[in-house]
């Protein structure tokens, strides 16, 4: 007989948010960190339905009614086991996969039951060496050093997997493991010869606990003055282990993240979750295991918080990790806020220098993500025009990003105010942006950051290239067409640098702008391929990505003068309307003085009478 596959199984129930399921039947209610209706499988005037979000579960404290999702469906729709697991799948647009219940998928789930058994009797192993073993002196110091004692060990269960593979071997014997298991599990590896030799050596052990608990894999830390280059080295895929889908203390925040208001802290490696659980008392933080965040990591928080905080390390290196991070999470509907450390910090390093209240404060004082970005980037650029023209591209983008239309309209309110520019124009890149996405994802051409210093080259557990996205800048539908004219016709070209000094205030005021003053400057030459080529090098990334597509055929034009002109006159009437939205932002802000507002409201309107030609 046919039946669903165990990992088909467990895509099924991780993919389920049992609040939006159980939504779609009862009305449910906030009530503190769960959810409450009145009971469907008993008669009932005061709701005793409750829902927890953090477990995944439904308990009714007057009939006893309880269980995860799929009871649920069996219970309300009376449907069997197999048919509830169905019905979910069609809900999350999961397709089905099944087998034969036959000898080879029993011996996988043996083995995965055998693997996750030797990972566990591996931990209390790396867990007894770390403690008892001299040869794990240099282990325990730089504990000490850090600021974790015996306690901290204990309870997350650190250990220390020594350089040979000896004392791993008479654990296999002890335990009735074989070589075999230890391999699958990957705590024994194999090389071209045959023999087997220890995955990890020499090196501080972090067991990865999959939310039920259980021990599916490990992450090893280089100690000091080791010359393996790898900072990091993670179990490989196995049965039991998939690093995509597995985050560093989850296990432990579910309770926290719900006694937290729904609310998860981010953080970059294990040290710093640790630090966050046991020195400064937030119990709702959890890391990535050396890897990008992806949408299964996202998926997974969902299931659990509603809002993140992502608490990474303060100086441009962390800044863009964030970014990353926060893509993710706002595609997944969650508000993302950032805590901003100090330059040079980390949660765990803050806590030692500045104290646990320095930590938490900052993580109280954690501002929407996009907010504390532009903050961020307005200080990195300064007065650079260019530069604050692609800023505005680039948080556009990242407002793109936020699933629900409500909260991603309030970010681009926010930031039109923040970056002093035109609401209505903001709102239109935004929109184009998101409109491009839902129907096909742009490609987009990527340039690469440093790589980050905690995985050097070669390191198997490095982010994956520090590939940045370029995001093309906006071009005004104005400035694209002056920039058309210079590009296919060389009267045009000389006309439009006649009318240079009047082209200033739209240059200024338009999207893309600055791309136009580049041109004029570089004046590459119509249908010179090796001349726009240059030109093309010129400009910074986001800005040749936006002329990507331009169509720079030479085009004859019999009144060149008459189409330029009639090109330079829509240009002031759109840079004149661009700076009545810009001013009408400012004025809607509400954060200038009333003199100011009065000021900025005289000005609006002598704008709006030069536009209506009664200036």
């Amino acid at each position: 007989m046919a039946r669903i596959t165990a990992e088909c199984e467990a895509r099924i129930k991780a993919s389920t948010d049992i609040v939006e399921l159980i939504s779609h039947y009862l009305q449910l209610r906030r009530a503190g960190t769960s959810w409450k209706a009145c009971c469907p499988f008993h008669n009932e005037k005061t709701p005793s339905f409750h829902v927890n979000p953090a477990r995944q579960s439904f308990h009714c404290f007057g009939c006893g009614a309880k269980g995860d999702a799929v009871q649920f469906l069996i219970m309300y729709e009376n449907l069997d086991y197999p048919t509830a697991l169905r019905r979910l799948a069609d809900m999350n647009g999961i397709q089905i996969i099944e087998e034969e219940e036959d000898r080879e998928q029993a011996m996988r789930r043996r083995l995965r039951s055998r693997v996750i058994e030797a990972n566990q009797l591996a931990a209390q192993y790396f867990h007894r060496k770390l403690c008892r073993d001299p040869q794990a002196a240099h282990v325990r110091a730089y504990l000490t050093k850090r600021g974790f004692n015996i306690e901290v060990a204990k309870a997350w269960q650190l250990g220390w997997a020594p350089p040979s593979s000896d004392e791993l071997t008479r654990l296999e014997q002890a335990s009735r493991l074989d070589t075999r298991i230890l391999t699958e599990a990957y705590l024994l590896g194999k090389n071209a010869a045959g023999s087997t030799y220890p995955v990890f050596r020499d090196r501080l052990m972090f067991p990865i606990h999959n939310v039920r608990g259980e021990v599916v894999g490990f992450s090893g830390r280089v100690m000091e003055g080791d010359t393996d280059p790898r900072k990091y080295v993670n179990t490989a895929e196995t049965v039991a282990f998939r690093k995509g889908e597995l985050l560093f203390g989850l296990f432990k925040a579910t309770r926290a993240i719900a006694t937290a208001g729904m609310t998860v802290v981010v953080c970059e490696g294990q040290l710093d979750v640790i630090a966050c659980h046991e020195k400064a008392d937030i119990r709702n933080a959890v890391a990535g295991l050396g890897t990008a965040f992806t949408d299964d990591h996202a998926a997974l928080l969902r299931k659990y918080a509603s809002k993140a905080i992502l608490c990474y390390d303060g100086d441009s290196a962390g800044i863009k990790a964030s970014e990353k991070t926060y893509r993710k999470l706002a595609q997944a509907g969650l508000d993302v806020y950032m805590a901003v450390l100090p330059g040079g910090e980390d949660p765990d390093s803050l806590i030692r220098s500045q104290g646990a209240e320095a930590l938490q404060q900052a993580i109280a004082d954690a501002r929407p993500y996009l907010e504390a970005r532009v903050a961020y980037e307005l200080q990195q650029i300064g007065t650079d025009s260019n530069a604050r023209a692609s800023l505005i591209t680039r948080m556009a983008d990242l407002a793109a990003e936020i699933a629900n239309a409500n909260r991603r309209d309030v970010a681009v309110v926010d930031l039109a105010t923040r970056l002093n520019t035109g609401l209505d124009e903001l709102r239109q890149t935004v929109s184009e942006m998101v409109r491009a996405r839902k129907n096909t994802p742009a490609p987009r051409l990527y340039q690469k950051s440093r790589t980050d210093d905690d995985f050097p080259p070669g390191d198997e557990d490095a982010p994956d290239g520090e590939a940045v996205p370029v995001v093309a800048i906006r071009l005004h539908p104005t400035i694209r067409g002056l920039i058309s004219l210079a590009a296919c016709n060389k009267a045009a070209q000389d006309l439009l640098l006649e009318h240079v000094e009047e082209l200033q205030e739209p240059i200024r005021e338009l999207a893309g702008g600055m791309v136009l003053q580049r041109l004029l400057e570089v004046l590459p030459e119509p249908g010179n391929a090796a001349s726009w080529k240059a030109f093309m090098q010129s400009l910074v990334p986001d800005q040749a990505a936006a002329l990507e597509k331009l169509d720079t055929t030479v085009v004859e034009m019999p009144d060149a003068r008459a189409a330029v002109e009639q090109a330079c006159a829509r240009a002031a009437r759109d840079a004149v309307q661009a700076r009545i939205d810009t001013l009408k932002t400012r004025i809607r802000c509400g954060d200038t003085t009333q003199q100011e507002a009065y000021r900025l409201m005289e000005e609006c309107m002598q704008l709006q009478k030069l536009l209506n030609g009664t200036a």
